[in-house]
């Protein structure tokens, strides 16, 4: 991508999947250089709520450790990686990390989620299926999609997300004793 593309898209309200409810106005924008301590914020939930699943130990700052900061730097210095922020009516809301080139051995010429997370309070209203589309959309191709093996719902949000994108399967493996990954090309969804 260039600097000339569109790096915002903003959504109307979303009939909520459970209750029917609107759930506000949507805003998936690129993370500007004022905004990286609120990355860094959000990143420290994705990092709680990940500690269920794998232990982490916090410093006398109240910080996880070993500290992501320095990992998550490289998505606003360097140009193959991308973070994107979620809002909901104006609001912080999550975030996604994407990689242009697929960290997995032999797999580079694939896009890769490095993260992505949707707070709390914004869980299970349709906007995590709407930021995993609009960035399907928004980088076309081959893709890899990465859970660890003791994050259930994250595989079944996955598989259902995914499929419904698609409107077909797609391939999914696991890459270690650890880790689950589906593989899809974006390009291949039937046109309407």
């Amino acid at each position: 991508m260039d600097d000339t593309d569109e790096v915002e898209v903003v959504g109307p309200p979303v009939a909520a999947p459970d209750t029917g409810e609107a759930s506000g106005g949507w805003s998936l924008t690129e993370v500007e250089m004022t905004l990286h301590p609120l990355l860094q914020r959000l990143f420290e939930m994705y990092l709680y709520d990940f500690s269920e699943l794998e232990h982490a130990d916090l410093d006398e700052e109240g910080w996880f450790v070993p500290s992501a900061r320095p990992w998550l730097a490289r998505y606003w210095t360097e140009p193959d990686k991308h973070a994107l922020l979620l809002r909901v009516n104006g609001k912080p809301a999550g975030f996604a990390l994407v990689d242009e080139a697929s960290p997995m051995p032999g797999s580079e010429h694939r896009h890769f989620l490095g993260a992505f997370f949707v707070a709390r309070g914004y869980r299970r209203r349709g906007f995590g299926a709407l930021m995993a589309a609009t960035i399907f959309h928004r980088f076309p191709g081959e893709w890899q999609v990465l859970q660890v093996r003791a994050n259930l719902p994250a595989q079944a949000f996955w598989r259902r997300v995914i499929a419904d994108f698609l409107g077909g399967p797609f391939r999914e493996r696991w890459v270690s004793e650890r880790e689950l990954v589906q593989e899809f090309d974006t390009r291949e969804r039937p046109t309407s």
